[in-house]
């Protein structure tokens, strides 16, 4: 069943693929999440480094299966698919980006709802989410469902934005809430929250880094490209060739760099392992 949530999310990608593509160009990969700075040197080079940070936490093997949940435009999990040994499925509920992943690479790519993956019990040895359990309105849910497609022992890695504590006073939470809304993200839950969530369905953290100094070049770039870009997109939504949901993603990139710069959220690496007791 096709949810608000759903048309939420699906029409922020469609209506924000322009954007990401021109930082694309800009930045020479058509990612769209964070790189890592901390030793990069180019755009590129930080979007390389956060894949190879994931990868590294996963402990990928030859032979084991990964799935992207929340992939995108795939490409993350097509890189990652040039150098596996393994089948590597990526998960999106964007038709159009799903078409875009499969002209990019040798991944698969399927368009379903990440809450509802259409995958085996048991099916995957690692679950990758880079900048996607954001979108989820319903983490519990989410969460037990990583657990079902995961084999006993699978980890879960999860690198994305959450909210630096959760006592925020109503007018920070009011200007969280403005960029969230324009970015189709129900709620920023902290680390601790998600940790508590993901225990209950049967996935142990293993291991819990902050990397909000490493990502803050790439997450103030949006912000930076928002502030010059703005004018000449509202002078477009004057003569109706930008939509209302597209003015208010670009302010949203920049209220994301204030309140990034005003501490109210960080951006963490999460890694989880699959208990060995069966979750149905």
């Amino acid at each position: 069943m096709v949810s608000d949530y759903h048309n939420a999310v699906r029409a922020f990608y469609r209506q924000t693929d322009w954007m990401f593509r021109v930082l694309g160009m800009l930045r020479g990969s058509q990612a769209m999440h964070a790189g890592l700075w901390q030793q990069a040197r180019s755009h590129r080079a930080a979007l390389q480094a956060i894949d190879e940070t994931l990868l590294a936490a996963a402990q990928l093997r030859p032979g084991e299966c990964l799935l992207d949940a929340g992939c995108g435009a795939g490409a993350s999990a097509n890189r990652i698919a040039e150098h596996h040994d393994g089948p590597v499925i990526g998960l999106t509920i964007v038709p159009e980006q799903a078409k875009r992943a499969r002209r990019g690479g040798c991944a698969k790519f399927i368009c379903a709802d990440y809450a509802a993956i259409p995958l085996p019990s048991a099916s995957c040895d690692v679950v990758w989410m880079l900048e996607s359990i954001c979108h989820a309105p319903d983490k519990p849910a989410l969460l037990a469902e990583v657990a079902r497609v995961l084999r006993p022992g699978g980890r879960l890695v999860i690198a994305d934005r959450f909210a630096a504590r959760p006592d925020l006073p109503p007018v920070e939470r009011a200007a969280l809430r403005g960029w969230l809304r324009s970015w189709a993200m129900p709620d920023l839950v902290t680390v601790d929250e998600l940790m508590t969530l993901a225990n209950v369905a049967g996935l142990r953290v293993q291991r819990c880094d902050d990397l909000t100094i490493s990502a803050g070049p790439s997450l103030r770039f949006l912000g930076h490209f928002a502030r010059l870009t703005l004018p000449a997109a509202l002078v477009l939504h004057m003569l109706r060739l930008q939509s209302d949901l597209q003015i208010a993603a670009m302010r949203g990139c920049i209220t994301q760099t204030q309140t990034l710069n005003a501490g109210l959220w960080r951006y963490y690496l999460l890694l989880f392992t699959r208990s060995e007791s069966r979750i149905s």
